[in-house]
């Protein structure tokens, strides 16, 4: 088995034969990043200011029976664990999480792909410097946690905040400004984990990239005439943040993502549509910002059924 030493707080990365190294996280967190699963032995040191001292372990909250301020553990395959040394009289000394990051493995192993293919989906409502970025968990995996995030953009951190359900992140770049070119991208990296498995997940982008207007809001309906106006949320004035809108006419059977013969399409830059067919039909419009043709809102759309009308916004 090959050898790994450590000190508990050691902010270094220590390069390892065989492709393994351990990576200082954070406080308390180190991350062994291997190449498979092999058996590997690690050394834990309570403290420099312990020496002497009669010190007994505990591994995810059981004792073990290794002893003193140094000890050797082994680490078999992805079973890391939360390493706790204690006083004689159960008095906590210090702890570290150690986790295990499997670098040459498929992702998917704690997170899995949104509908867009990414690990994690980042979008902004408008351009005043607050994105969200989520994820979604594999259902599988009950023992998840985020260990840590940041969000970079030329060396200077950006404010983020966690989600309440720790499926997202809300972000906030105070030094944005949206009348100016973005000089540098935005560098996001989430770690989580389920049980002692570690995946790590980055992506780079601009906010102009990930721009997603809201929903449009349909504000006239009447002799099959519609008009809309952009999302409250949209930046302003409109002539310096304009919107483009795609327009379609589908089959009342059918969801706004239909194609085919019997669908009507347009984009415009005007906020006004006349239907002129008779029969029940969904009228559906949706927006994007034509400078970067980028991201489409998701649809709003009218239902004309043979006696009703019925919206969705």
């Amino acid at each position: 088995m090959n050898k790994i030493y450590f000190f508990i707080l050691q902010a270094v990365l220590l390069q390892l034969a065989g492709s393994t190294s351990l990576r200082f996280l954070k406080p308390n967190v180190e991350v062994l990043e291997v190449s498979d699963l092999s058996s590997l032995e690690v050394s834990l040191h309570c403290g420099e200011q312990y020496e002497g001292q009669q010190i007994h372990w505990e591994r995810n909250g059981e004792s073990i029976s290794e002893t003193g301020n140094r000890i050797t553990v082994t680490i078999d395959g992805l079973r890391g664990g939360n390493f706790t040394c204690h006083r004689a009289n159960g008095d906590l000394l210090n702890h570290t999480l150690l986790l295990v990051h499997p670098v040459k493995f498929p992702k998917g192993g704690v997170l899995t792909k949104s509908s867009d293919g990414e690990f994690v989906s980042c979008t902004a409502r408008n351009y005043n410097g607050q994105f969200h970025c989520s994820w979604k968990w594999h259902q599988e995996r009950n023992k998840r946690a985020v260990v840590y995030f940041t969000a970079i953009r030329n060396s200077s951190l950006i404010n983020c905040t966690l989600d309440s359900d720790i499926s997202g992140l809300t972000c906030i770049d105070k030094e944005y400004c949206p009348y100016s070119e973005e000089p540098r991208s935005i560098n996001l990296t989430l770690f989580v984990r389920n049980l002692y498995r570690l995946e790590e997940h980055q992506r780079t982008f601009f906010i102009r990239d990930i721009a997603k207007p809201d929903k449009v809001n349909i504000t006239k309906i009447e002799d099959d005439e519609f008009e809309w106006r952009p999302p409250k949320t949209w930046s302003f004035p409109c002539s310096f943040f304009p919107l483009s809108y795609e327009v379609k006419v589908v089959p009342n059977s059918h969801d706004c993502d239909h194609t085919g013969s019997r669908v009507e399409k347009m984009e415009t830059n005007g906020t006004h549509y006349k239907v002129n067919i008779k029969r029940p039909y969904t009228f559906c419009v949706r927006a994007q910002d034509p400078l970067t043709n980028k991201v489409w809102s998701d649809w709003s759309h009218h239902q004309k059924r043979k006696h009703r009308h019925t919206s969705e916004q």
